[in-house]
């Protein structure tokens, strides 16, 4: 069931910046009236029929000094008791770290569970359940400048305020949020604790900026379209008995790497066009950018590549670039995954 309708204008293979949001009809009204006011300047007609005695459900946990960096063993402890108890409901997990998925997917393992979705951001986008629980994992190990790219991060806040259908539970430690919010005027994050903390009834500022995250693009989506069809159709073809790939979209560097080996501010900001994930273990293969004219011309476009691919050779990952033109060529497209493959 289609739950947004984007109604676009496009003009000289770009799309306007004019974006009109239409219907949702999944999820509750108190969650996504949080997206609503933030991202969709209030031009989202919610239409939802679910009813729910906890929409917006804030808990606290008291967390102690962590091992591990990125993670938060209470609230993964927290996570996996929680489902125990509510064996006969569809739940998600969203984390925006890949440690405290690993950690949290390691205690589900353990317990045998088998049918709750755990992950970054890129492995809900388009999916569902009746519950969601966005694990923030900020400690007394996180840095200002981790939390700099967490708290304006709206791929992640949309999709985890948007996965959910009956409930929204925001499972963090409200000491940590304060110290790293540090009186900021512009933190999408902080305000959406306090909206689910407040069930709703604080204020929610407007973000006026354009999001390549809310579907905004530098190139055509019927651009993008094509070269997905035409990717997944060569992954198919070449492959067909071996290890299975998927491709996801608009994927954050940080949620590829588990650590900063650079220091670039690229690695909180930046984001992938494409990465392919090995099926079922979604390990991070490698990535794919498609390059406009600007990737050329561009100075400050050029520079902000020149450090993504500074941070993929620090990590030994290869990244592809493609230009745009070449999107619809299948034949291209295949022989540069032959080639890839046949290397590794």
């Amino acid at each position: 069931m289609t739950t947004l309708v984007y109604k676009s204008f496009l003009a000289c293979d770009a799309v306007s910046d004019e974006i009109l949001l239409s219907y949702h009809y999944r999820c509750h009204e108190k969650i996504i009236e949080f997206n609503n006011k933030k991202y969709y300047n209030n031009r989202l007609k919610i239409l939802s029929k679910v009813e729910s005695n906890q929409p917006l459900v804030f808990t606290e946990i008291n967390e102690s000094e962590p091992d591990i960096r990125n993670t938060a063993p209470l609230e993964a402890e927290y996570i996996v008791d929680f489902v125990l108890k509510n064996r006969d409901r569809k739940i998600g997990v969203i984390t925006p770290f890949v440690n405290q998925r690993r950690m949290i997917q390691s205690l589900l393992d353990e317990r045998k569970i088998d049918n709750v979705n755990c992950g970054t951001v890129h492995a809900f986008q388009g999916d569902e359940k009746d519950v969601i629980l966005f694990s923030l994992a900020l400690t007394g190990r996180t840095s200002p400048s981790t939390y700099n790219w967490l708290k304006g991060n709206k791929e992640l806040i949309n999709v985890a305020t948007s996965r959910a259908v009956e409930q929204l539970i925001l499972v963090a430690n409200s000491t940590q949020i304060g110290r790293l919010h540090a009186a900021e005027v512009d933190d999408d994050l902080y305000e959406l604790v306090e909206y689910v903390k407040t069930n709703g009834e604080s204020v929610v500022t407007q973000k006026t900026a354009a999001s390549r995250a809310l579907g905004i693009k530098p190139y055509s989506t019927e651009t993008e379209a094509a070269f997905l069809e035409n990717i997944n159709h060569a992954i198919d073809n070449i492959m067909p008995e071996q290890v299975k790939y998927v491709v996801q979209r608009e994927v954050a560097i940080s949620q590829v790497f588990a650590q900063n080996l650079t220091g670039l501010d690229m690695f909180y900001s930046g984001r992938f066009d494409f990465v392919i994930y090995e099926r079922g273990n979604q390990l991070p293969v490698f990535a794919i950018e498609l390059d406009g004219k600007e990737h050329f011309d561009d100075e400050t476009v050029k520079k902000r590549d020149r450090k993504k691919m500074e941070i993929c050779r620090k990590h030994g990952f290869e990244l592809i670039r493609i230009e745009n033109s070449y999107a619809r060529r299948y034949q291209y497209i295949k022989d540069i995954l032959i080639s890839f493959f046949t290397r590794t």
